[in-house]
């Protein structure tokens, strides 16, 4: 895959996964949904992954994908 081409890929995907964030794809699904080959969307996968935005799981012994709300802290310092 033409490394030029992951950013515009990992856009695409973000954008599916946050459309319907409860929603889990299976590769297959993403492939069909965004007419990309399997083998192109498994090292943007991965590096979804990495970055904490989805998050892989088993269900019914397939591989599902799903958005991963990402953790927002607020820290607030308070004077006595």
């Amino acid at each position: 895959m033409n490394t030029r081409r992951i950013p515009s890929l990992k856009m695409e995907c973000i954008m599916l996964f946050q459309s319907n964030p409860q929603s889990a794809h299976s590769l297959e699904d993403l492939s069909e949904n965004l007419d990309r080959e399997e083998e192109d969307l498994e090292p943007v996968l991965e590096l979804l992954m990495k970055q904490g935005i989805i998050e892989q799981f088993q269900e019914a012994g397939k591989t599902l994908y799903r958005y991963q709300e990402p953790e927002t802290t607020s820290e607030f310092e308070m004077d006595p």
